[in-house]
Parts: C-alpha cells; sequence; structure tokens
C-alpha cells in the first residue's frame, strides 16, 4: 500500500489527460453548477497553447464565458495591460462584453417572463408600440418594469449596489433613451469600461453610483459580473491567465553568459543541431516583447493568492493560470519562481498527494508535452 507524501514535487501529468479530466469534472458539473477552482499549469509552449486553445474551446461549446489574458501581448495602443491590478484585471476580463447587446436581452428576456408579447423585429425602445400590442398603458407598463425588475436586482444580494443601479439603469435605457448628453447608457457603459466620459459624473450620482471602479472595488465588481453571468444565459466563466510575462527577470551580462554556456552544453550532449544553438543564444539575449518590474511581480503574485483564498466568491469560475516549468524548477538566484512567495508556494506546492500516481485534480500540475 502506497502511503501520501506531502512533497513540493506536484503531479505531472500528459496534456490529453490534464483536459479531459478538466472538461469532464469542471466544464461539464463543477464550474456550471456554480462551483469554483484556480488551477496552475506549466509545459512547454506547445502544451500550454494546446490547454487555452481546447480549454477556450471546450467552454465556449458548454456556453461558458471565456477570456484569454497575456499580459506578454501589448494592447493596440503599445501599453501593456498591467492585469497585476484588481481594476485592470476586471477590464480585460470584460472588455469583449457589449454591455448594451447584454442590458437589451436581460430587459426583454424579463418583459417576456411577465406576459408582456413582443413582435417580432419590435425594438425594446419603441415602449408605446409594445404597450399597445399588449393593450396597455405606456406609463403603466413602464411603472411595472421600473419597480418590478429594480426590486428583482435589489433582492440579488451577490450583486454589489453599484452594480445592481448601474445594470437597472442601463435596462431602463433600453426602453427610454436618454435625450441628454450624454445619455445614461453612453455614461454607464464607459463606466463599466473604466473609459472617463464628460460629464459622466453627475449622471452616475443620479442613478445612485458613485466613484469609478479602482483597485480597491474591482474585485467586488467582478464577484457581482460572476454572480450576473447566468442571468445572461451564460453557465459559468473561464479564464485562462498566461503568466509567462510576469517570469522574466533582467539579468546582467555576467548571468546571460552563464545561462548561455550551460544551456549549449546541456544542447551539445544531446546531439542537438547548430539551428538550435543559435535559437538559445537569441532567446538568451532578446528580452521578451514585455516585461515587469519586481513590484509588478509582487502584486501578480499577491492577486492570485488573493484569488486561491477567495475562489468561493466568484461563482462559477475556472481561472487557470499558465506558467513555463523554469518558474517552478529555475535557480531562484537567477530566475523568478514560485518560492520568492512563500504564501504561493504553501498554497499550491504542499499538497499531499500519493508517491506514485499522480493527482490529475491537483492545484498545480506539470505537464509533460503538448500531445
Amino acid at each position: 500500500m502506497t502511503h501520501p507524501a506531502q512533497s513540493h514535487t506536484a503531479a505531472r501529468a500528459s496534456a490529453e489527460d490534464w483536459l479531459r479530466l478538466i472538461e469532464r469534472e469542471y466544464l461539464d458539473d463543477f464550474i456550471p453548477s456554480g462551483g469554483s477552482a484556480t488551477k496552475f499549469v506549466s509545459g512547454q509552449p506547445a502544451a500550454l497553447d494546446l490547454v487555452a486553445r481546447r480549454l477556450t474551446h471546450a467552454a465556449q461549446e458548454r456556453s461558458l464565458f471565456t477570456r484569454h489574458l497575456d499580459p506578454g501581448q501589448p494592447r493596440d495602443d503599445g501599453k501593456k495591460i498591467d492585469i497585476h491590478r484588481a481594476d485592470r484585471l476586471f477590464f480585460e476580463i470584460t472588455r469583449d462584453v457589449d454591455w448594451k447587446a447584454w442590458a437589451n436581452a436581460q430587459a426583454r428576456h424579463f418583459l417576456e417572463t411577465q406576459g408582456i408579447r413582443l413582435l417580432p423585429g419590435r425594438r425594446l425602445d419603441a415602449i408605446d408600440a409594445i404597450a399597445a400590442d399588449n393593450g396597455r398603458a405606456s406609463a403603466d407598463l413602464m411603472n411595472q418594469y421600473q419597480r418590478e425588475f429594480a426590486l428583482r436586482l435589489i433582492r440579488n444580494r451577490r450583486l454589489t449596489p453599484a452594480f445592481r443601479s448601474a445594470l437597472a439603469a442601463l435596462g431602463r435605457a433600453q426602453l427610454i433613451p436618454d435625450q441628454m448628453t450624454p445619455t445614461t447608457e453612453e455614461v454607464l457603459i464607459g463606466w463599466l469600461r473604466g473609459q472617463r466620459v464628460p460629464g459622466a459624473s453627475a449622471a452616475l450620482k443620479r442613478i445612485q453610483v458613485f466613484g469609478g471602479i479602482d483597485q480597491s472595488s474591482a474585485r467586488h465588481m467582478l464577484t457581482s459580473f460572476c454572480n450576473w453571468l447566468s442571468d445572461t444565459g451564460h453557465k459559468g466563466m473561464l479564464v485562462v491567465l498566461d503568466f509567462r510575462a510576469y517570469e522574466h527577470r533582467r539579468k546582467p551580462g555576467t548571468q546571460r553568459n552563464k545561462l548561455a554556456i550551460d544551456a549549449l552544453q546541456e544542447l551539445r550532449r544531446r546531439g542537438g543541431s547548430r539551428e538550435e544553438m543559435e535559437q538559445i543564444l537569441v532567446q538568451l539575449d532578446a528580452p521578451p516583447p514585455v516585461a515587469y518590474s519586481e513590484p509588478a511581480y509582487l502584486a501578480m503574485l499577491q492577486l492570485l493568492r488573493r484569488f486561491i483564498d477567495e475562489i468561493e466568491s466568484f461563482r462559477g469560475m475556472l481561472l487557470v493560470v499558465l506558467a513555463s516549468p523554469r518558474y517552478y524548477f529555475g535557480e531562484r538566484e537567477i530566475e523568478r519562481t514560485y518560492y520568492d512567495y512563500d504564501a504561493l508556494q504553501t498554497r499550491i506546492g504542499l499538497e499531499v498527494h500519493d508517491r506514485d500516481r499522480a493527482d490529475l485534480a491537483a492545484s498545480l500540475v506539470h505537464l509533460e508535452d503538448g500531445r
């Protein structure tokens, strides 16, 4: 009989075996049922690319909201996305959300569940025509919507007051658009995207939304977003976060030379080609397109630690963090490794596991290949 052991050595598995387990145990059941989990995965580039691609496709097939975050790729304006900041993380996760379309669909669904008949092609902002279609007065119909829809949101204590107020006002704007400038819709969409709209402050105060989404409020906004997803037809959320851009530490010339010599000796021992040797030299000499400072790196570690500790607050969310093997097995004196932050290694590297059998459901799994 094999006894479990507590060790820094994490589970090792093929990418295919791990993906099958995640799809079967998490995407099929646990996440759609409201469960949440954080998974850390390391592997060669081909394995990590496979994980990101397959998980995203599988989650979309199961009606989950998906986002693949790669802080190693600059934004369209050339700037870093800086997702080690909680507010930037929220804006990046929700960047592709069509808030207007989602609010429109939610308002339409609410009216239909209340027995309000919406003829094919009927726009929601044609409130007079909708009322006539249903033998109702426009004011009476609008009062019912504002009263009952707002009450439904207010009773949902899983949403923050600001998020509830924003959704209620955005839904109302689909039925009765403002004539003022900027409109309530423009102000709210700008607020949800972290964009400043001239004249927004007064408009936000009128609908009981105070202050922007910042680092202190972003986590609560993200938990609200997760809880709201079920009302938008999504069965949960998958976020794939590529951590590799945060692994890079600027190295002095002496360290780069040592790394180059060690890598070339290892390649020669394995009988590598001249092309592979040249590629090693290029990679060691050239910094990545995007690199993060030590404070940014530590902020990201703290953010990940909070996700681990508070994951149950994010209803129906699977967070998968991708990293290279060297982050877990590299030399701490030369490279950044997860030993830099004790709170992280104690949470994902000290799990009790069997000596001989890999636990594919472990928090930290090392992928052996990309097949």
